[in-house]
């Protein structure tokens, strides 16, 4: 069943109610970090600027007057009852539990006589480590002396209450929080119409997603709302109809993964109900803190009342530009890597673009976003942390870079195929490889020896300096096959040596795969590997995702053809790699 939106309710108003937490809820649970961010929110929002401070919504089912037992928001709820507790040293409303209670009405005798007791044993202490001092009262003494049931539940309520009083003994204010919070502070009350038998069910639903209370709903009702005030019926017949087919049609474009995560790039999103809450976060923009989950309604609710009033149609313009954008390959491409590699986001370049309508505008203002990003100057020379022929296996400039190339390269070398951002986004982790293996693994084949030492043999081939490290080719003229124990000793010291001369970790032996195909190939030999790569031995993962511009490398696509070997990864390969990585992003961003 939908969930009802009843109203905003502000905190003052729960004064006097009554909340039952059935006994299929977990107990209470919230910790210092989600008290104190709390706190700091209520003490730093904004009145004069936001009206009011949104707290995430309480669905509960109502059991007549003022008695709702709580569905979801226990943690929330229990957290502003201690708060308030502290302020007003009273029980400002009640919370009852099915269980985990000692009074008969179903409410926690501790929890009820909680502002009574004496904490100074916490309060006082300048214990560094003030969890773990909590935990000691609590058990040495606190109980015993307060007569105390030892429960989980119990502890917990103590120890938010005890980080409450320390909160406020660091920062005061404690009438500015009592009047922002009780005044200013307001929660989306929503109220579930299901039996009895079927609120533990609900419950399940809700937290399973099923039920999705986001910004979305809440804009949507504010247009019909509006569209309601229409005085002629057929008119606002017309609108409410158009208005639902073209939110639905929206709606289900954005469905679409591709342009999804073209649009955006947070993996979490992909777990919103309404799609379209994106679509109106790039319109007004997006609360600075993840915890400012009704920002963006807010700024629409403020527009209602304002004499110009937010028009559906601006709304559906919005998703044509980007419609329109996504349909363009290089403002696709732009785009995409303005999205994914920088600080920037659409609801900003949205705005640069309503400054000039050109398209050509738009291009060189998403290329100098980049240029900005990776640049420190006009002449396009790569920032430090961005240098191409200094950065190295572990600094955190190697991964934008490598998929800076990717894009690139989506762009400059097929006009049929678009980097596929939502591939890339559905991918778990990605993981910075090593082409020629840093570490080859311990061989348990005779063959897979076999192999290294025939690249080995091909590297001493092409390389000067290989050829007159004596201690080198002693060790490796040692290795016996038939020994493997004895031959991966070798290999081991022989790897380590190679290191001091060919470095691996520079960017000419990187490139981007995902941690399927990474756990797979790791520290394999590099004709191995690219046989893997290339789905020559057709072995891996079916839903893994390789990189266009790694599969060029294990292709060896850079190199001239008068110079192909194909077994190994030479200094000419990775010459004509890094030369490639320059010249792919700079004409990119030309």
């Amino acid at each position: 069943m939908d969930a009802k939106h009843d109203s905003m309710v502000a905190i003052k108003n729960f004064k006097g109610k009554n909340f039952l937490i059935n006994k299929y809820q977990r107990g209470y649970r919230w910790g210092k970090r989600e008290i104190y961010a709390l706190l700091k929110d209520i003490l730093s929002f904004d009145i004069t600027r936001d009206g009011f401070y949104c707290l995430q919504p309480l669905v509960m089912l109502y059991k007549g007057e003022n008695n709702f037992e709580l569905i979801d928001g226990q943690q929330r709820t229990t957290t502003i009852f201690l708060i308030i507790k502290h302020l007003l040293k009273e029980n400002y409303f009640h919370i009852h539990y099915e269980t985990r209670n000692s009074i008969e009405d179903g409410s926690n005798d501790f929890l009820t006589r909680l502002h009574t007791l004496d904490f100074s044993a916490v309060l006082q202490s300048d214990s560094k480590d003030i969890e773990n001092h909590i935990w000691t009262v609590w058990k040495e003494s606190f109980c015993y002396e307060n007569n105390i049931e030892d429960t989980v539940d119990n502890f917990y309520f103590f120890k938010a209450y005890c980080l409450i009083q320390l909160w406020f003994i660091k920062n005061g204010n404690e009438d500015f929080i009592k009047h922002n919070l009780l005044e200013y502070t307001k929660v989306i009350w929503y109220t579930e119409e299901v039996d009895d038998k079927d609120v533990a069910f609900t419950f399940i639903n809700f937290n399973d997603g099923k039920i999705q209370l986001d910004q979305a709903e809440l804009v949507k009702g504010l247009f019909v709302l509006d569209m309601n005030k229409i005085s002629d019926f057929t008119r606002k017949s017309y609108e409410l109809n158009q208005f639902a087919d073209e939110w639905n049609a929206i709606e289900q474009h954005l469905q679409r993964p591709d342009f999804w995560n073209f649009i955006q790039n947070n993996r979490s999103n992909k777990e919103l109900a309404n799609k379209i809450t994106i679509l109106l976060e790039i319109e007004k923009g997006k609360g600075a803190k993840e915890e400012d989950l009704y920002y963006t309604f807010r700024q629409y609710e403020k527009a209602f009342e304002r004499e110009e009033k937010p028009e559906w149609r601006s709304l559906a313009t919005l998703y044509n530009l980007l419609d329109e954008w996504y349909h363009d390959r290089e403002t696709y491409h732009l785009m995409g890597a303005v999205v994914h590699l920088t600080t920037k986001t659409i609801h900003t370049v949205l705005e640069e673009y309503r400054s000039s309508s050109k398209k050509n505008q738009l291009k060189n203002y998403l290329k100098q976003i980049l240029k900005d990003e990776f640049f420190e100057d006009k002449k396009q020379k790569f920032k430090s942390k961005y240098d191409i022929n200094e950065i190295k296996y572990g600094k955190t400039g190697v991964f934008p870079i490598l998929l800076l190339y990717n894009i690139a390269v989506a762009q400059l070398q097929d006009k049929k195929y678009l980097f596929p951002f939502d591939l890339f986004n559905l991918t778990r982790a990605w993981n910075i490889e090593h082409i020629y293996a840093k570490n080859s693994m311990g061989f348990e084949k005779k063959e897979d020896l076999q192999e290294w030492m025939k690249e080995i043999e091909e590297l001493f081939a092409e390389n000067a300096q290989l050829k007159q490290n004596e201690e080198l080719e002693a060790k490796f003229k040692q290795i016996k096959v038939d020994d493997l124990e004895s031959a991966n000793l070798k290999v081991k010291d022989i790897e380590t040596l190679l290191g001091d001369i060919i470095d691996k970790d520079h960017l000419s032996n990187l490139c981007l795969l995902d941690d399927k195909t990474n756990i797979q190939v790791g520290k394999k030999v590099f004709r191995k590997k690219r046989n893997m790569i290339l789905e020559v031995d057709s072995c891996l993962d079916p839903e893994a995702y390789v990189p266009v511009a790694t599969k060029q490398v294990f292709q060896k696509a850079l190199t001239p053809s008068n110079e192909l070997t194909l077994n190994y990864w030479n200094t000419r390969d990775r010459d004509a790699y890094m030369s490639d990585i320059l010249n792919k992003i700079t004409t990119f961003l030309n």
